[in-house]
C-alpha cells in the first residue's frame, strides 16, 4: 500500500556497520596515498611524526533525526588561548571549567566581541526550542595563532594569558576558596567518579572533571591548559595542536582523578612562586595528591598502572621545581620500584610516552647536577626507540657529531659567520676529548689541552658583540627590531628578507650568547674542571639574560643550539632565583627533541654525560655531585618568581582593624 514504508517503526531501520578506512588520519587529512603500514611511509617521513591510526568510518548522519547539533567548538579553540590544544581530546574538558556564562563574560575583557563566534547563534537556534538556550563556545579574548604570527606576537599572546591568569586567581579571596574547599570535601564523593576506560587507549571525550567544580579548582585547570602545558614539549609555549605527545597527554592529566589531582598541585605550586595564592592551598593539594596516590598504591589493580606511574613521575619533576631533596628522592625511589613491577619500560603504555617522559625528567635532572642518571642506562631500565628520524637542520648541536658544519648551515640557521664558526670550534673540540681512550698518554691529553687553548685564545679575542652583520640572514637582537612576518619562526630553512630591515647595526644576541657559552665550555676543558666551577654566578646570569634576549621563538628554531646553552648553565643556578625557570627550559628543550627524534635526544645526553664525567677526572679536587639531586623549595621561597617585570600587581586583603 502506498504510504506503508512511511509507517514502519524507525528502529527497524537498518543500521550500517562502521567500516575501517583505508588510509590513516594523517594521510587522509593531507590527501596522500597511505601504504597501509603501521606507520605508514608518509608519517615515517614527516617531522616531527604524527601518531599513524586507523579509525573506522563514522556513518552518515541522519539530517531528519530533528536532534539538534552541538554548537562547534573548534572556532573558538583556534582562536582561543587554547589553540594549541586538539578540539577532538579536550573539547568538553573546556566546557567543563568555563560552563558558566556569567563568569565567561566577566572573565573576558573583550566580552563583547568575543563571546559568541561567527553564526555560532544561527545554528543553534534553527535547531532549538524557545525555551533552550543554545551553549555558546567560550573564546575569552581573541588569540589568533596562524603562520603568519612573529615571534613578538606570539610571546604577547602568552603575557595576556599570564597576566589574566594570575589575575582572576588573586581576585578570589582567601575565604571564598576555603569555603569552597570546604564543600568540595563533602560533595567530591558523591558528585566524581573516576573514569572506567585506562589512560591508554582511545581518547574519548571527557565528559565531566574527576573534581569538585569549585572557583579555585577550575582556575587552576585553566593555568594548566592555557599556560603550563604549552611548555611541556614546546620551548616557546606555542606547541602545534597534533602534536602527538600533547594529544595524549593532556587528556590522560584531566581524565583520571590523580593525574588531574597532580595537575591542581601543579598549578598550585606554579600561583605560589608567583605569589597569587598562599602556599598553604599548594600544601592541601599536596596532601590530596599522596591521599589519592598511597589508595591506589595499596590497590594491587592500580598500584603499577599508567595512570599512577605518570602520577609519580610529575610528582618527580615538581619536587625537582618546587619541592624539598627528600621529596624528590622518595618519589624516584618509589617511581624505580613501580616500574620494575610493571616489568620494565617496554610494558609502559601511552604509545612509548610515558616511558620518554620518565628517563627524560631522569636525565635531565642527573645532567644539571653533574651525576650519573638514577633510572637511565642502570639495569632493569632498558629502552629503545626504533623510529629513526631523518636528519633536521634545527637539531644540529655542538654535541652531536658527524653532522653537517654549522658554517654550511649558517644560512639556513640565520646565524652569523663568526657564531657559526665557534659552534664548529667547540664540536670538534668536545669530539676530541671523548675520542680520548679510557687511559690517555700524556701526549695525548696536552693535545687536548693545546686544541683548548687555541681555541680560548681565539674566541676571547673576538668582540662582546659582532660588529657588523655581515651575513644578511643573521639574526637581530630582539624580535622588536624587526618587522612583523619577517622572521620564519617555524622553518629554520627559510631565508628571511632583510629589505626593510633599520639602517643600524644591532649586536647579535646569538653571537653574544653563543660566545659566552663556548668560553664556558672551552674554559673547562682547558682546566679540566666541571662546567659548575667555570661558571661563576657572574657567568650565569650573563648568559642567562643573553639566552632570555634572544627569545624563545628564535631558540625553538635552533633546539639544538639551545639544549648546548643549558648544559653549560644549568649545573649553576641551583642557587640563583632563575632556577625553576632555567630548569622548567631544560627540560622543555629535551622533550622537544626527545618525543619525536628519541635517538638524537640520547646523542646529546650522553655527550653531556661522557663530557661531564672527563671533565669530573681532572687533578683539581672537585667532588662532582656532591650534593646530589635536591629540590628547588628553598630557592623559589626566597626568590618567588624570576620574571617579576611580567606579574601582574597583587590585590592585597584589606585586614579589619
Amino acid at each position: 500500500m502506498p504510504g506503508s514504508e512511511g509507517s514502519q517503526p524507525q528502529a527497524a531501520a537498518r543500521r550500517r556497520v562502521d567500516r575501517q578506512t583505508s588510509s590513516c588520519t594523517e594521510c587522509r587529512r593531507r590527501k596522500q596515498k597511505c601504504s597501509q603500514g603501521q606507520p605508514c611511509t608518509n608519517c615515517v617521513r614527516r617531522f616531527p611524526q604524527p601518531i599513524c591510526e586507523y579509525k573506522a568510518k563514522a556513518p552518515k548522519r541522519n539530517l531528519n533525526t530533528g536532534v539538534p547539533e552541538p554548537p562547534p567548538m573548534t572556532v573558538a579553540l583556534r582562536n582561543g588561548p587554547y589553540a594549541h590544544l586538539n578540539p577532538t581530546t579536550i573539547s568538553n574538558a573546556i566546557l567543563q571549567v568555563d560552563e558558566s556564562s556569567q563568569a565567561m563574560t566577566i572573565d573576558s575583557p573583550d566580552s563583547e566581541s568575543t563571546s559568541s563566534p561567527p553564526n555560532s547563534s544561527d545554528r543553534g537556534s534553527a535547531n532549538s526550542s524557545p525555551t533552550e538556550t543554545p551553549a555558546t563556545p567560550w573564546v575569552p579574548f581573541k588569540i589568533t595563532l596562524d603562520e603568519e604570527n612573529d615571534p613578538e606576537t606570539v610571546l604577547e599572546n602568552l603575557r595576556l594569558i599570564f597576566e589574566r591568569r594570575l589575575t582572576i586567581a588573586n581576585r578570589i579571596p582567601e575565604d571564598e576558596w576555603a569555603e569552597d574547599e570546604a564543600r568540595a570535601l563533602l560533595t567530591s564523593e558523591d558528585a566524581r567518579r573516576p573514569l572506567d576506560f585506562p589512560v591508554e587507549g582511545a581518547m574519548e571525550q571527557l565528559r565531566f572533571l574527576p573534581m569538585a567544580p569549585t572557583k579555585m579548582n577550575k582556575e587552576l585547570v585553566r593555568i594548566h591548559l592555557q599556560l603550563l602545558c604549552r611548555f611541556k614539549v614546546s620551548v616557546d609555549g606555542n606547541p602545534d595542536p597534533n602534536n602527538a605527545f600533547m594529544k595524549h597527554w593532556v587528556p590522560c592529566c584531566v581524565q583520571d582523578p590523580l593525574l588531574l589531582q597532580i595537575v591542581l598541585f601543579t598549578s598550585a605550586c606554579f600561583f605560589s612562586e608567583t605569589g597569587h595564592i598562599p602556599k598553604t592551598l599548594a600544601m592541601v593539594h599536596k596532601g590530596r595528591v599522596y591521599k589519592m596516590l598511597n589508595e591506589q598504591l595499596r590497590d594491587e589493580a592500580t598500584m603499577t598502572s599508567d595512570a599512577s606511574i605518570l602520577g609519580v613521575a610529575q610528582m618527580v619533576i615538581d619536587s625537582w621545581y618546587w619541592g624539598a631533596t627528600a621529596d624528590v628522592k622518595a618519589h624516584i625511589q618509589g617511581l624505580k620500584q613501580m616500574i620494575r613491577l610493571r616489568g620494565g619500560l617496554y610494558n609502559l603504555g601511552l604509545h612509548g610516552f610515558l616511558s620518554k617522559t620518565v628517563l627524560m625528567h631522569d636525565v635531565v635532572m642527573a645532567l644539571a647536577h653533574e651525576i650519573d642518571p638514577l633510572i637511565y642506562g642502570q639495569p632493569g631500565f632498558e629502552f629503545h626507540d626504533p623510529i629513526m628520524m631523518p636528519f633536521h637542520i634545527a637539531l644540529n648541536s655542538p654535541l652531536i657529531f658527524g653532522w653537517p658544519t654549522f658554517s654550511s648551515c649558517a644560512n639556513s640557521l640565520q646565524l652569523h659567520p663568526n657564531t657559526a664558526m665557534m659552534l664548529d670550534e667547540v664540536r670538534y673540540l668536545i669530539q676530541t676529548v671523548l675520542s680520548l681512550p679510557p687511559h690517555p698518554t700524556v701526549e695525548e691529553l696536552q693535545k687536548v689541552m693545546t686544541a683548548a687553548g687555541w681555541a680560548t685564545d681565539r674566541i676571547s679575542e673576538m668582540p662582546a658583540d659582532t660588529p657588523a652583520r655581515q651575513n644578511p640572514n643573521s639574526r637581530t637582537s630582539s624580535t622588536t627590531t624587526t618587522p612583523k612576518g619577517q622572521q620564519d619562526v617555524q622553518s629554520p630553512e627559510s631565508v628571511q628578507s632583510n629589505d626593510s630591515t633599520p639602517s643600524i647595526e644591532l649586536p647579535d644576541l646569538m653571537y653574544r650568547c653563543v660566545r659566552k657559552t663556548a668560553m664556558i665550555y672551552c674554559r673547562a676543558i682547558l682546566n679540566r674542571t666541571p662546567t659548575s666551577a667555570i661558571c661563576s654566578e657572574i657567568d650565569f646570569l650573563m648568559i642567562w639574560q643573553a639566552a632570555w634576549q634572544v627569545s624563545l621563538p628564535t631558540w625553538k628554531a635552533t633546539i639544538g643550539i639551545f639544549v648546548w646553552v643549558m648544559l653549560a648553565i644549568v649545573p649553576s643556578c641551583h642557587k640563583s632565583g632563575p632556577a625553576r625557570f632555567v630548569k622548567t627550559l631544560m627540560v622543555s628543550g629535551f622533550m622537544t627533541i626527545g618525543v619525536d627524534s628519541w635517538h638524537i635526544a640520547m646523542d646529546v645526553a650522553m655527550t653531556g654525560f661522557a663530557l661531564q664525567k672527563w671533565l669530573a677526572g681532572g687533578m683539581h679536587g672537585y667532588d662532582i655531585g656532591a650534593m646530589g639531586l635536591s629540590g628547588g623549595e628553598r630557592i623559589v621561597d626566597k626568590y618567588g618568581f624570576a620574571l617579576k617585570e611580567f606579574l601582574p600587581e597583587l590585590q592585597l586583603p584589606v585586614e579589619d582593624e
